[in-house]
């Protein structure tokens, strides 16, 4: 059983490192379309995000792949442990950014359950 179990987490964690680096490659694109044009795009802001983690290690696992990704930091978690503020460059809407969020964090949490 326990095997089994690995084999899936093996099969799910290089879905995520793609998922992942080709975020990584359009939020890189971004930041540096804006560093290169004229003009301001940017609608920077900071928002509460829920989160969904069970533990101190998914938060902060969740918290740092945010931060990695051009443009986004993880600021805070609540303290109930609930959310996560995080601050962008780029933010159309509350809800398209904490969708894009709770998709990252789907995402990992599939790969490290």
């Amino acid at each position: 059983m326990r095997v089994r179990l690995w084999a899936r987490r093996a099969a799910r964690v290089p879905a995520f490192a793609v998922y992942f680096l080709w975020s990584l490659a359009l939020a890189n694109a971004r930041v540096a379309w804006e560093a290169l044009t004229p003009g301001f795009s940017m609608r920077a802001g900071i928002v509460r995000v829920p989160i969904h983690t069970n533990s101190d290690w998914e938060t902060m696992l969740l918290a740092n792949v945010i931060s990695l990704t051009p443009g986004t930091l993880s600021l805070e978690v609540s303290v109930d442990r609930r959310a996560l503020y995080v601050h962008a460059l780029y933010i159309a809407s509350r809800e398209a950014f904490e969708a894009h969020i709770g998709e990252l964090e789907r995402r990992l949490l599939r790969a490290l359950r």
